[in-house]
């Protein structure tokens, strides 16, 4: 019985020292974009006719 109390006693301290350090300093991530988006929108492409399109006909 006095190992389990032991145990749990040291898992409420690490739960608590996890805590206190997550809630004083969180880590900062790095899983951040380092590009810029293109804002710029594609041309639509042309309708398949257009290749086939004759202007001297």
């Amino acid at each position: 019985m006095r190992a389990l109390n032991v145990f749990l006693a040291a898992f409420a301290l690490a739960t608590g020292a996890f805590w206190f350090t997550m809630l004083s300093s969180p880590p900062r991530t790095v899983a951040a974009p380092r590009a810029i988006a293109d804002s710029w929108q594609p041309k639509p492409k042309a309708p398949p006719i257009a290749d086939d399109y004759d202007a001297d006909f």
